[in-house]
């Protein structure tokens, strides 16, 4: 992977395949419907998630680490800024969400369906819950993953400092990290209640390390892990073995027996386990290396899917809203498989209206105009991944 020279356009894979993963974590955000046991989780040992937050990574070293280098002070707050809305964004969605369901729990009595979603801490202790939204201590099911992500961009300087010269130390340490709080079991306090965050930010920070040496590596013009036949056949045998394994009934990883130390011998999600790091790993290795399949994402069919990445944040909190009141909804008035794709179907539309006013409101929805470069070679060593015009991911 290399980058392109400026003239030439901006890549989309990032932005569509980040716009598919938030589809696919919408679907899945509404438990039990016929779609979401069509979506990544079910044929791997990754989902949605991994994606979302290896896309992340890359965006954020193709944004940032070319200005760091230069300003480092200056970029930081910028990232920390970042980090800052993702905060609140968190806590407006959080608030609303809690709003929705509340009078539902009470008009409805759906009391069982406030304890299953943490939701019932809003009356049983309100000053804690409410202590604990603004303190990322208290989250809603559902509504976990961005109190992740405030830790990962806070977290980005200091990474990005470490990989300045060479992404191994940076990679280290945060291999070390994963290791660290899998092997000690160390989480994330939350309160009220006796229980942790579900993404444990010490384990999921190694993925995001990842995505950033694969944006700052491509920014320098190099490929993080270059293209190699014999690797790409691994990667498409284990994803296929993957699919097999699940698709059987299976979900722990078959690690031999009595081999394998425990601290990386399951799939675990709260904590990522090996798997799942190594799936998504090998899907992106797949992606990135496919010949055609930039072209493929740059046809018209794929444009909603690129608005709803390029404001994946207003994205995302739409579809977790909308997902939630479907929650709601379902449980009171159980659906079958047409009234489950009318919502979801109106769902995925509201969100792609909301992303695409965002863009508009921020004068970004109109595509960057371009002078035509020259003819890229189709070597899959040849196939980029640009960075885009502005770091606010």
């Amino acid at each position: 992977m290399r980058i392109p020279p400026e003239r030439s356009r901006r890549d989309p894979r990032l932005d569509v395949l980040r716009g598919l993963a938030l589809i696919m974590i919408f679907i899945d955000h509404v438990p039990d419907n016929l779609y979401s046991f069509y979506t990544i989780r079910m044929i791997g040992f990754s989902d949605a998630a991994e994606a979302f937050v290896l896309i992340s990574g890359i965006s954020a070293g193709l944004a940032y680490s070319h200005r760091f280098a230069g300003a480092m002070m200056n970029t930081a707050r910028v990232i920390w800024k970042r980090a800052l809305t993702i905060y609140g964004a968190h806590v407006l969605s959080t608030l609303l969400a809690l709003a929705m369901t509340v009078p539902a729990v009470f008009a409805f009595s759906l009391f069982e369906f406030g304890a299953v979603n943490g939701v019932d801490w809003a009356w049983r202790q309100p000053l804690a819950t409410a202590l604990g939204v603004f303190t990322l201590t208290y989250q809603v099911s559902y509504f976990n993953i961005l109190p992740l992500y405030v830790v990962l961009f806070a977290a980005v300087p200091g990474l990005l400092w470490l990989g300045r010269r060479s992404v191994v130390p940076m990679l280290f340490v945060a291999a070390a990290i994963w290791l660290a709080g899998r092997w000690s079991e160390i989480k994330m306090p939350a309160h009220p209640g006796d229980w942790a965050w579900y993404f444990n930010p010490f384990c999921w920070l190694f993925l995001f390390a990842i995505g950033l040496a694969v944006g700052m590596t491509a920014r320098r013009g190099r490929a993080l892990v270059p293209f190699s036949p014999v690797l790409y056949a691994a990667a498409v045998a284990f994803v296929i073995y993957s699919a097999w394994w699940r698709l059987t009934g299976h979900y722990e990883f078959p690690w031999p027996e009595g081999l394998t130390p425990s601290v990386i011998a399951d799939t675990s999600k709260e904590t990522l386990g090996l798997p799942r790091i190594a799936h998504i790993l090998a899907l992106a290795y797949i992606i990135i290396y496919l010949p055609g399949f930039r072209r493929f994402l740059e046809t018209p069919v794929f444009h909603p899917l690129n608005i709803m990445g390029r404001a994946s944040l207003v994205t995302f909190v739409t579809g977790s809203l909308i997902a939630f009141a479907l929650q709601i909804f379902r449980t009171v008035h159980p659906t079958g498989l047409l009234a489950d794709t009318l919502l979801l179907a109106a769902g995925l539309v509201t969100q792609y209206c909301a992303a695409r006013y965002a863009l508009q409101r921020a004068g970004r929805l109109a595509a960057p105009v371009t002078r035509p470069g020259p003819k890229p070679a189709r070597q899959p060593k040849d196939f980029v991944i640009a960075p885009p015009p502005k770091a606010d991911r």
